[in-house]
């Protein structure tokens, strides 16, 4: 049985910058249970790696087809980490990141290995998933972040 996944609208004014950067973006729901709350990504101050482009065309033309792709069409057989979570203002993992492991698997893509980066101490491991989702749900539901 698949894990089932979908985008939830993600609305978030940024804690610790005094500007009050406010940003649109997507929480990833699995199975019912939001990866932005399990991951505590708010005690980090952390948005969604994709941008809403309900919200944020312009950001999300700009970023969104580079983590969709790192998601979607570029995922391989061993997996790469890809940024789930990460700061609102710059989006690089040295702010901070929470991360996963993708990886494409026989008609499907797994998500695993859940970790809180910041490309300079050791990575802290989240007990998250690992979690299977189903290849073309997967990807008519990753469409949704497409900025046209």
């Amino acid at each position: 049985m698949s894990d089932q996944i979908r985008l939830a609208a993600l609305h978030r004014i940024e804690s610790t910058n005094p500007q009050k950067l406010e940003r649109h973006s997507f929480d990833f729901i699995v199975n019912g249970v939001s990866l932005f709350e399990a991951t505590r990504a708010a005690e980090y101050d952390m948005c969604g790696s994709l941008s809403n482009p309900q919200f944020e065309r312009e950001i999300a033309r700009r970023v969104n087809g580079e983590t969709a792709a790192l998601l979607t069409s570029d995922v391989p057989t061993g997996g790469h980490r890809v940024a789930l979570f990460v700061c609102p203002e710059c989006g690089d993992v040295a702010c901070g990141a929470i991360t996963a492991r993708v990886s494409r698997t026989d008609g499907g893509v797994q998500w695993s290995d859940f970790a809180y980066e910041n490309g300079f101490d050791p990575a802290s491991t989240l007990d998250l998933g690992p979690f299977q989702f189903d290849w073309a749900a997967y990807l008519n539901e990753m469409g949704r972040a497409k900025a046209d």
